[in-house]
C-alpha cells in the first residue's frame, strides 16, 4: 500500500516534472561550477526518485537505468576528453532516452521533459550570469592582461640601439650576431654581406628587427647625417 502511494505520488505529472527539473539543473550546474558534489547529489537524487516511482509502478527496469547512467558518464567525459560536443550530444540523448523509456507513457514523459528542460535552461542561464566568475570556462581563459605597464612585451624593445655602433661577431649573410654596447644582438643587413669582426652601425629598428650596415672611421659621420 505504501509503495503504491509513493509510486502514485512520484509518477504524478507535476511531481515527475519537478524531479526532472531538479535532476537537470543539479547535474548541469555541477558540471559548470564544480560545487564539491552538492549540486550533483541533488541532481542524482531528483532523477533517482523519478526512476524509483516508475520502478515501483512496474515500468522502469535495469536497461532504462543503464541507458540513463551511460548518458551521465558521457556528459562527465566531455569535461576531460575534447570531442567538439559529440560526447555531450550522445550523453544528452542517452539521458533523455532513459527518462522516456522508464515512463509508462513516453509521449507524456516527453512533455514533462520538455517543460523541465525549458525551466532548467532559464535557471542555468540565470546562474551563469550571476556566478560567471566561478564557471568552469574560467579555467581555460587567461584572465591576466599582458600589458606593457605590467612588464609584459610581445617583443624586446630595441629602439635604444638606433644609430649605435658595434662589431659583427659572426658573418652577416645577411643575418647574424653583433656586439653593440656590450650586448649580443641578432641583426640583419639590407642584403649586403658583412664579414665577422667588422664595425657596423644600426640604421633601422622595427620591433625586434635590427638592421645594420658596415661602417668605418671615415664614413661614420656621413652615414649618421644621411639617416
Amino acid at each position: 500500500m505504501l509503495a503504491d502511494n509513493l509510486s502514485a505520488f512520484l509518477t504524478h505529472p507535476v511531481t515527475a516534472t519537478v524531479l526532472l527539473m531538479v535532476g537537470i539543473i543539479g547535474i548541469a550546474l555541477e558540471l559548470l561550477f564544480f560545487s564539491s558534489g552538492l549540486l550533483a547529489l541533488a541532481g542524482v537524487a531528483g532523477f533517482a526518485l523519478y526512476f524509483l516511482g516508475y520502478y515501483l509502478a512496474g515500468f522502469a527496469g535495469f536497461g532504462d537505468l543503464a541507458v540513463f547512467g551511460l548518458g551521465i558518464v558521457l556528459l562527465v567525459l566531455e569535461l576531460f576528453v575534447p570531442s567538439f560536443g559529440i560526447l555531450s550530444v550522445l550523453g544528452a540523448i542517452c539521458l533523455f532516452g532513459g527518462v522516456l523509456m522508464a515512463s509508462s507513457d513516453p509521449a507524456e514523459a516527453a512533455v514533462m521533459l520538455g517543460i523541465a528542460l525549458l525551466a532548467a535552461i532559464i535557471v542555468i542561464l540565470f546562474a551563469i550570469r550571476t556566478f560567471k566568475h566561478r564557471g568552469v570556462w574560467n579555467r581555460f581563459i587567461l584572465r591576466e592582461q599582458l600589458t606593457t605597464d605590467k612588464g609584459f612585451t610581445s617583443n624586446p624593445d630595441r629602439s635604444h640601439l638606433l644609430r649605435l655602433t658595434g662589431r659583427s661577431i659572426t658573418p652577416l649573410r645577411p643575418a647574424g650576431t653583433a656586439l653593440i654596447q656590450g650586448e649580443r644582438v641578432d641583426v640583419v643587413t639590407n642584403g649586403n654581406f658583412i664579414a665577422g669582426d667588422k664595425e657596423i652601425i644600426v640604421v633601422e629598428v622595427e620591433g625586434a628587427r635590427v638592421v645594420v650596415r658596415e661602417t668605418d672611421e671615415t664614413n661614420l659621420g656621413g652615414m649618421l647625417n644621411d639617416d
